[in-house]
């Protein structure tokens, strides 16, 4: 399972084109930042008229060859700050997609985490219940048998072939349920659906941990989808900080500084080096409302964020809460259905140790190794429910698998995370 998480956290697909929503994000931050600064670029020029003169016709302009270089500098002075508060939000937006590409790569680790102890949970059922089908076998061969000698009746042997039916029954669901298992774990770890034959499940007993969930503030800290909500709110804040900005004025400079040379009907006028600088202040006076409902739009923003937030809130806190109440009556559940199966395993033994002496017939013997047996299936899955429950818990409390997460995500995530 170890291996297989790991590899789904370096190849799986979803957290790939995760990781590329945060690059794009993180390019789009350096776009924002860069308004606060000058920019500064070179244009040329170069001009060459010839009038076409000629003895019947009076030249009417000069022949000219003009060249011209020059250095270009243009800056938004950031009086209002609109520039700051769009660079705030811009960071805060990379923020919000790196806890994305968490949060989908904790849902990742979970598929693979709950499909791996499905396809265990499968495997141990299909041979728990082959072996409920043999035994269904052999007692409607012993029915039969009976039947001829004329100590069974033909209900008798109906009822045997009916629980025959319905065990064999039982194999062709749990064959494919282990089947498409495997395909989701190949696809989670970014190889072939046809390629799942080469995931073969440990064969040991795995035994769910307990689990300290610990306070609700620790969960904000740690829960990816939590702290992008914090994150986006962060941001609809700076924007709606952008937004108010608007109906401030907005302060442009720009320079040119270069060199131009002349040339008149082949005379050299020769270069001259010039200079221009200006300044421009622009404030909205009338737009027809399109300032006021930037704000609008940029408060509405805000209030959904906030409304996000405290939505996510409460929805983790429900998430754990029922993780919790699932895990603890499963743990009752399993601890019943075991000692029921314990119970069993001794009654099929006081049934054996009474066959070999030849106090019971084989019908009794086979009817206590039916019931152990569909007493183990009941134990088996409720210990791979267990197992389920644990991962979703792992999942409710946002953590758990940051051991397989990149040196660069984990940077990002607080010390108490």
């Amino acid at each position: 399972l170890s291996n297989l998480v790991h590899r789904a956290a370096q190849e799986n697909r979803d957290i790939k084109i995760a990781a590329e929503r945060v690059r794009a994000a993180r390019a789009g931050e350096t776009i924002s930042r860069s308004w606060l600064f000058p920019s500064v670029g070179v244009s040329a020029m170069g001009l060459k008229q010839d009038s076409g003169y000629s003895s019947f016709v009076r030249q009417a302009t000069p022949d000219a060859k003009v060249a011209a270089g020059a250095v270009d500098v243009s800056w938004e002075v950031d009086l209002s700050g609109r520039l700051r508060a769009g660079t705030t939000a811009a960071a805060a937006e990379t923020l919000a997609a790196a806890h994305g590409e968490r949060g989908v790569r904790l849902l990742v680790m979970t598929d693979v985490a709950t499909n791996y102890f499905t396809l265990v949970g499968a495997l141990r059922q299909l041979e728990t219940v082959r072996a409920i089908a043999a035994a269904q076998d052999e007692t409607l061969r012993l029915v039969r048998a009976r039947q001829r000698v004329g100590l069974a009746t033909d209900f008798d042997v109906e009822r045997a072939q009916t629980d025959a039916s319905r065990a064999h029954a039982a194999i062709p669901p749990l064959e494919t349920l282990a089947a498409v298992s495997r395909h989701r774990i190949a696809v989670l770890i970014g190889d072939q659906a046809f390629s799942a034959a080469n995931i073969v499940p440990w064969n040991g007993k795995v035994v769910a941990p307990p689990v300290q969930p610990g306070q609700p503030a620790a969960l904000l800290e740690r829960r990816p989808d939590l702290l992008a909500a914090q994150a986006q709110l962060d941001a609809a804040n700076a924007r709606r900080q952008q937004a108010q900005a608007e109906w401030f004025p907005r302060l442009f400079l720009n320079a040119a500084f270069g060199r131009q040379s002349v040339e008149l009907n082949a005379v050299d006028l020769g270069a001259t080096r010039f200079t221009n600088v200006f300044g421009l202040l622009a404030m909205p006076i009338f737009n027809a409302g399109r300032t006021q409902a930037i704000n609008v739009a940029a408060e509405s923003a805000q209030s959904e964020a906030m409304l996000r937030y405290e939505h996510g809130i409460v929805r983790a806190l429900e998430d754990v809460e029922n993780a919790l109440v699932a895990l603890q009556d499963e743990r009752r559940r399993d601890a019943t259905l075991q000692s029921a199966a314990a119970s069993a395993e001794a009654a099929l033994g006081r049934a054996q140790s009474l066959y070999e002496r030849g106090q019971t017939d084989l019908l009794p013997l086979l009817d206590a190794q039916r019931a152990r047996l569909g007493m183990r299936v009941s134990a088996n899955d409720s210990n791979t429910q267990l197992l389920l429950d644990t991962v979703q818990l792992y999942k409710a409390l946002g953590g758990g698998w940051q051991v397989f997460e990149p040196a660069a995500a984990s940077a990002t995530r607080s010390p108490n995370s």
